[in-house]
């Protein structure tokens, strides 16, 4: 903090007087060498190869013995039969009936969801069976869980996933081995049944409370590790390991591998985001597959919206993965079968039940290159560090040129011709000024934060769906914000010659901001420091077309505006042989459906993502916004502020 507040201009260290006059090439070499660590990660001289932290796990050591494969395609072809007898909803009964015959203690458990954002409510029920350890008491619990999709969901069936699942139940329910409890759990709903089941599982609610779960007749222990199964088809040729969580929670490294080594060892080809490893990671085509697969899970991560049920035992410090099968039409590519799947569950839950205590030694912080290589926090950090270190050079930098101002007056003299001693400036001088600015503009982010609610209410009286209404009422509001500088009444500008102290502040915050996003999420860190510091850094009063630029990057900062470029982005890279006036009408509808989706998510999950682009992104903007319009400084008092720089 020295460095921050010595006020003798004269026995300023060499670095503050090298920040003070350089800190915006320093901003932008630091931003730009960021960009370019980032772009070298995905390289194997730049990444590790995965490898285990605990020994316990002994993956593959046992022989496998797993036999029921015969079973899991009779309980598939019978439960395709019996989803014709209940549509939209899953077969309860000859789940719970599956269940008890194989010996197990089956149980129910309803819950209800009160829409936050309309007058609906939804019902649903879960269905968990408990293995109790023949060798130990019920103190520690594996779940293996799978999601029911009726035929008409718009999702992939979960049919073949199921059947595995109670395959796995008839195999483990044989074994003496187990010293974990084992609950073989299938949800309906989607995320909404796996977290009512936690919930109730732990006693706990998240959200803001609209989802209502029912009490559990019975538990195990306390949960481990889990494990999600979502099988389309009993024939996969790809294991598809999802890992994201919600809020960008990961599951402990350790994990991750010992599901990838067991798919290996059984000769099935693992994925990780939808992309297969490459042979020759270190060549031109390896690193673009290692780069493409790297942005994915910095994009799915960064939404903080789980990519499997699995994503929702994060919070509770349960490790958990999905395992997806991915069928590829390839004759180098043989399926799999019913044998493999299970025998890979199998080898899972047997190197689970080795656990002496909970994953902590690999990593929980890290990023993947591919489903073999990742980067871990001692190695993205650094790059971080580049990346969001301008707004601190240019706060630090503009700090002390502010005071620089007042310090050179330490030279001026009285009446009398005697020296004037003032005492240390360490504050840049009308900063009290700046306050009712940047509180106002917090206030207009707080009120984007609780908009959504009160539109879907007045939406409601002019017979508009949330759907519609809340969309609708967030433009509405951008647009109003867009016209500040032009408004007159009331009147929301920048002080006279306090654009670089609102310049300052506004990094200040930033950093801050980035700085602890980064330690939970860094995707979402690094997507918003990308677009973030050149505005940061460049914004300034200005006049013609200059201020016409600064104000055109400005407006496509803004979080609404920015999440509607990405989701153009996201929809031609998913449909890229469609036209642009395709693309658009689709990047329209399901930028519509993402408002809604990170809305409701806050309300049901916790996400955070919507909260934290209105009450903390958004005022931001707003005051850099301003700045672009703001009155430029008199030509005679900078000259006078680069002289006593000097």
């Amino acid at each position: 903090m020295g460095i921050l507040t010595d006020p003798n201009s004269k026995g300023r260290t060499k670095l503050a007087v090298l920040l003070t006059k350089y800190y915006k090439p320093l901003s932008w070499l630091a931003y730009l060498s960021g960009l370019v660590f980032l772009l070298v990660l995905p390289h194997p001289l730049y990444n590790a190869k995965t490898y285990f932290s605990e020994n316990a796990l002994l993956p593959g050591l046992v022989t496998s013995s797993y036999n029921e494969d015969r079973a899991a395609m009779r309980y598939h072809t019978d439960l395709v039969e019996e989803n014709k007898k209940y549509p939209g909803h899953a077969p309860f009964p000859w789940l719970v009936a599956q269940f008890k015959q194989l010996g197990l203690e089956v149980y129910q458990q309803q819950f209800s969801l009160t829409y936050p954002l309309a007058n609906n409510s939804f019902t649903g029920t879960n269905v968990y069976a408990i293995l109790r350890a023949p060798k130990a008491s019920s103190t520690e619990a594996l779940v293996l869980a799978a999601p029911h999709r009726p035929p008409n969901s718009p999702h992939q069936s979960t049919d073949a996933g199921i059947a595995v699942l109670l395959s796995a139940a008839k195999f483990f329910r044989s074994q003496i081995y187990w010293a974990k409890d084992i609950i073989f759990l299938v949800t309906e709903h989607e995320f909404l049944g796996m977290q009512a089941w936690l919930e109730g599982y732990h006693g706990v609610s998240y959200g803001e409370g609209v989802l209502m779960a029912g009490e559990l007749p019975a538990r195990a222990g306390s949960i481990q590790a889990a494990v999600n199964l979502e099988l389309s088809s009993e024939f996969p040729t790809h294991l598809n390991v999802k890992i994201e969580g919600l809020n960008g929670q990961l599951p402990n490294l350790d994990l991750v591998n010992l599901v990838n080594r067991l798919a290996m060892r059984e000769g099935m080809h693992q994925m990780f985001q939808g992309v297969e490893d490459h042979s020759r990671p270190d060549s031109y085509t390896g690193y673009m597959r290692s780069l493409k697969t790297m942005l994915n899970m910095m994009a799915s991560q960064a939404t903080g919206v789980p990519s499997g049920n699995h994503g929702l035992f994060h919070r509770f410090g349960i490790e958990a993965v999905t395992l997806e099968g991915v069928t590829v039409r390839s004759k180098r590519r043989a399926p799999a079968d019913f044998h493999t799947l299970g025998r890979i569950v199998e080898g899972t839950f047997r190197s689970l039940n080795n656990l002496l205590e909970r994953f902590h030694q690999s990593f929980f912080f890290y990023i993947l290159t591919s489903g073999s290589h990742y980067v871990s926090i001692g190695l993205y950090m650094p790059m971080f560090g580049l990346l969001a270190g301008g707004f601190v050079f240019t706060a630090v930098g503009i700090w002390f040129k502010l005071i620089s101002t007042e310090d050179a007056k330490e030279g001026l003299k009285d009446e009398n011709g005697e020296k004037i001693h003032k005492l240390p400036v360490v504050i840049p001088p009308n900063i009290t000024k700046v306050f009712p600015l940047l509180i106002a503009c917090h206030c207009l982010g707080l009120l984007a934060s609780v908009l959504p609610s009160k539109a879907a209410d007045v939406g409601a009286a002019m017979s508009l769906s949330p759907e519609e209404s809340i969309p609708l009422s967030l433009a509405a509001f951008t647009l109003l914000l867009l016209l500040l500088p032009v408004i007159s009444r009331p009147r929301l500008a920048i002080p006279q010659s306090c654009a670089s102290l609102c310049q300052c502040l506004v990094c200040l915050e930033l950093s801050a901001l980035a700085g602890c996003t980064s330690l939970s999420n860094i995707s979402l860190a690094v997507l918003v420091t990308i677009p973030y510091l050149p505005l940061a850094i460049a914004v300034k009063p200005s006049k013609s077309i200059v201020r016409v630029l600064m104000a055109v990057y400005a407006i496509l900062c803004n979080p609404l505006v920015l999440s509607g470029i990405l989701t153009i982005i996201d929809t031609y890279r998913t449909f890229p042989g469609i036209s642009w006036d395709v693309v658009l009408l689709r990047s329209m509808q399901a930028w519509q459906s993402a408002v809604m989706f990170s809305v409701v998510d806050s309300y049901i999950y916790g996400n955070v993502l919507y909260s934290m682009a209105t009450v903390f992104l958004l005022p931001l903007w707003i005051v850099l916004y301003l700045i672009v319009f703001s009155e430029e400084e008199p030509t005679e008092i900078k000259e006078e502020n680069m002289k006593k720089m000097q």
